[in-house]
């Protein structure tokens, strides 16, 4: 990528990208590097399925405000594959008052996948919280350091956090030399680094949340065994996502927005970068929910979400443009020790593919109910949801059985 064209791409990113933000995780390259909106249309029913998989609304302020934590959503995402999506935090006193703290994310679905062990070192004062953050991994060019500073306690209603963080920190960074990733070497030619930001603001009535990050334009000199063509390769990605909720009377109402975007490129030894594949996938998404009498309580979710990936020699040459239009009323019972919730799922969804064969589905409409049940036993919640399919699939559905998902948290 040249630099005019980075800069009129990076120009047209930042209004969104101050907007839209990430969630509090602390980024890595491998949120871009594994991202692929390919892989997300061997599944006919994608959208549907990451919808599921999301922890129940209910649950959101226990895991915000507990400093020991521990939940994970699982489900069907193939007939082979398993989606999970498990995250685990533990902090502890450092001392008088500094903390030190364990985030545990193990991410694995057809959007992307990370599994990360962060080590993180809080030292609050009167001016904010600083620290730093160590993320190890056994390949030691792949290891990441973090600096952060935080506004606000970790689990309070309004927190905001800066991070820069140190990409593959011992990979040809100043002094360090240690390359080898597997078997290969790779070696930076040009660093990357990633700031990220993040902010909180809760109230009963009021919910603002958005935070973001980028990783600046990798270039790596990648050297496999003596009798393999040296080549170059570089990565540059970044993404946002942000959230608003507000109270008016009996209705609750929501507004968020997200995107995500990821270039790689590829070249021989000495030759000019070419190809390349590009991903960007972005949603706006709104909902409304009323209270149904005492007990209970209906929501109308609405997803508007365009997915594009394009490629070029030497990756595979083709062009796949997906806009999904989605509708998602659901009813619940209040929380409480048991609980239950049934819902419907309608997806028209547009198919664009031009270029070398990809296993993805056309043109269609998807469909699906669902009924889950809930349950907590002490400081344990759990929550399973069953999927009834509703339209006539091009392969075999066992009965009318539509995917399983469960859900669990804990605090300690």
């Amino acid at each position: 990528m040249s630099g005019r064209s980075l800069g009129r791409r990076v120009a047209g990113t930042l209004p969104l990208f101050l907007l839209l933000l990430a969630p509090p995780a602390w980024p890595g390259a491998e949120e871009f590097s594994t991202f692929s909106i390919y892989a997300q249309q061997e599944d006919d029913e994608s959208l549907f399925d990451h919808l599921l998989l999301r922890p129940t609304r209910a649950w959101r302020d226990e895991w915000e405000r507990s400093a020991n934590a521990l939940r994970t959503s699982q489900g069907c995402l193939t007939s082979g594959q398993w989606m999970t999506d498990t995250q685990l935090r533990l902090r502890t006193p450092l001392g008088e008052r500094a903390r030190f703290g364990l985030d545990v994310r193990d991410q694995e679905s057809d959007r992307s996948t990370v599994q990360y062990f962060d080590f993180s070192f809080r030292f609050p004062t009167a001016y904010g919280t600083p620290g730093f953050q160590f993320r190890p991994f056994y390949d030691k060019s792949r290891q990441d350091l973090a600096l952060f500073w935080e506004a606000g306690a970790e689990t309070s209603a309004a927190v905001a956090r800066v991070t820069f963080t140190f990409e593959d920190t011992f990979n040809n960074l100043w002094a360090f030399r240690q390359s080898r990733v597997g078997q290969a070497s790779e070696p930076y030619e040009r660093h990357p680094y990633e700031p990220a930001v993040w902010f909180r603001f809760a109230r009963p009535a009021l919910r603002v949340e958005a935070g973001g990050q980028w990783l600046t334009p990798s270039r790596t000199r990648f050297v496999t065994v003596p009798v393999t063509a040296e080549r170059h390769t570089t990565l540059w990605g970044a993404l946002g996502q942000a959230s608003l909720e507000a109270r008016v009377g009996a209705v609750g109402l929501e507004l968020s927005g997200a995107e995500i975007q990821a270039l790689s490129r590829e070249a021989p030894a000495g030759a000019t970068l070419y190809g390349g594949d590009f991903r960007r996938q972005w949603s706006v998404e709104s909902a409304a929910r009323s209270a149904l009498g005492r007990a209970a309580e209906i929501e109308a979710r609405w997803i508007y979400r365009e997915s594009t990936e394009r490629s070029d020699p030497p990756f595979a040459a083709r062009r796949l443009g997906v806009v999904d239009r989605a509708l998602q009323l659901e009813a619940r019972t209040a929380p409480g020790r048991w609980g239950a919730r049934v819902g419907a799922l309608y997806d028209r969804i547009s198919v664009d593919l031009v270029g070398d064969y990809l296993p993805a589905y056309r043109t269609r409409r998807e469909s699906r109910a669902y009924l889950g049940l809930a349950a907590r036993f002490g400081a344990v919640s759990l929550d399973v949801v069953e999927g009834f399919e509703l339209d006539h699939e091009p392969y075999d559905v066992w009965g009318v059985h539509d995917k399983a998902f469960a859900h669990l948290q804990t605090t300690f």
